[in-house]
């Protein structure tokens, strides 16, 4: 297995509607698993919530919850704040 990094900014939606968005930058380790030759992978069966940084880039407060974060480039994920601790669902 290796692991990549990734950072960029993005913004963070509540996950439930609020008209409210937060310009962020943040910062994941991918986890990225191999595949022998010859074989097809495994359904993916479990996700784990990771690790990651997450900061406004203006020092503003953004509350714990759950989010989406939309990066200018990439895929939608989905993160969580636990008592100012940031983590995103890595699905594996």
């Amino acid at each position: 297995m290796s692991s990549e990094k990734i950072k960029g900014t993005g913004r963070l939606v509540p996950t439930r509607p609020t008209g409210v968005e937060y310009k962020v930058e943040f910062k994941m380790r991918i986890t990225i698993g191999e595949r022998q030759h010859g074989r097809t992978a495994a359904p993916a069966t479990s996700n784990q919530w990771t690790e990651c940084s997450v900061r406004s880039p203006h020092a503003h407060r953004i509350p714990d919850g759950e989010y989406f974060l939309h990066p200018d480039e990439g895929k939608v994920t989905q993160m969580k704040s636990v008592a100012g601790k940031w983590q995103f669902l890595a699905v594996a």
